[in-house]
């Protein structure tokens, strides 16, 4: 056990040489010395944002489980919210990650990746963005990903609308639109079906919108019904529990170009992009777009 000073706190920290990615040999240490290091460019995508926990005790090949409700031993400075949850009838008092030390607490959880809210505990009935969740499933590849996730794009620039786009860390892409936040869940999910239905009917053998996987076809899932108060996604620079420490990297869209593969930006090189490119995403929750009334009807 080690003890952490930083942000005015002083955090216990443990096991910090258990190697969480055996095949690349990284430790918990390095985890969270990698999330301190990227903190303020992730700072505005968890500030206020109830965040899920995915908990790996022994790393990526050990058992996990989500974490929702802050556990009763957190510290008291620890940045917490209670909401209502109408399914569990009970308030669940969700983690916040307001700063520094609070990140590092959760980290320390063994909670390799962040889920976070698409609205925050401010205006939780409005997310002030909205994502395309581009799945290729088994049966498909990036490939594929990419040029769903370009004429996505085309139909975003037609209307008007600036779109940014990330890998998911895993095999898809997400992408985000951020929005004013004055529509509500309904009008956001209105918006992305319809997207999504002009690109099935542009390109039908390309994409779908069947949630049922065995209906799909091999066709890429434009995934619009994660946009729900409740629903978490990973968040920009999140890692994820893959072999080769793979993280959610925000992309320039110039860059999906075929060769592209999600696992080229990982926890091993993920520094070096950012030396070179900076934050390619810095103030995009500033852009506060209204939405086509024509589309959302």
């Amino acid at each position: 056990m080690s003890r952490l000073s930083i942000g005015g706190f002083v955090i216990k920290l443990s096991n910090l040489d258990k190697v969480f990615w055996p095949e690349k040999g990284y430790t918990k240490g390095e985890l969270i010395n990698y999330y301190t290091d990227i903190y303020p460019l992730i700072h505005d995508f968890l500030k206020d944002r109830p965040l899920s926990l995915k908990i790996y005790p022994d790393g990526i090949n050990g058992s996990s489980f989500f974490q929702k409700n802050t556990p009763d031993y957190a510290p008291d400075w620890l940045t917490t919210h209670p909401i209502y949850s109408k399914h569990r009838m009970e308030y669940i008092n969700w983690v916040t990650v307001n700063k520094i030390p609070d990140l590092v607490w959760v980290i320390n959880r063994a909670a390799i990746e962040l889920h976070c809210w698409f609205s925050t505990i401010k205006n939780p009935d409005k997310p002030d963005f909205a994502v395309f969740d581009l799945d290729p499933g088994s049966k498909s590849d990036f490939e594929r990903v990419m040029e769903t996730a370009l004429l996505i794009k085309d139909i975003l620039d037609e209307l008007e609308l600036n779109s940014f786009v990330k890998t998911s860390g895993k095999s898809g892409l997400h992408i985000y639109v951020p929005v004013k936040p004055v529509y509500n869940y309904k009008d956001i999910k209105k918006l992305l079906k319809n997207i999504a239905e002009m690109v099935i009917k542009i390109k039908p053998e390309l994409a779908t919108i069947e949630w049922r996987k065995k209906a799909r076809q091999g066709k890429i899932y434009i995934d619009y019904r994660q946009n729900e108060r409740g629903k978490t996604l990973p968040a920009p620079y999140s890692i994820r529990p893959t072999n080769m420490a793979s993280i959610s990297t925000p992309l320039r869209w110039q860059e999906l170009q075929p060769g592209l593969k999600p696992e080229d930006f990982t926890l091993g090189n993920i520094k070096n992009r950012l030396d070179e490119l900076g934050d390619i995403w810095s103030g995009i929750l500033k852009i506060n777009q209204e939405l086509p009334r024509f589309i959302i009807k």
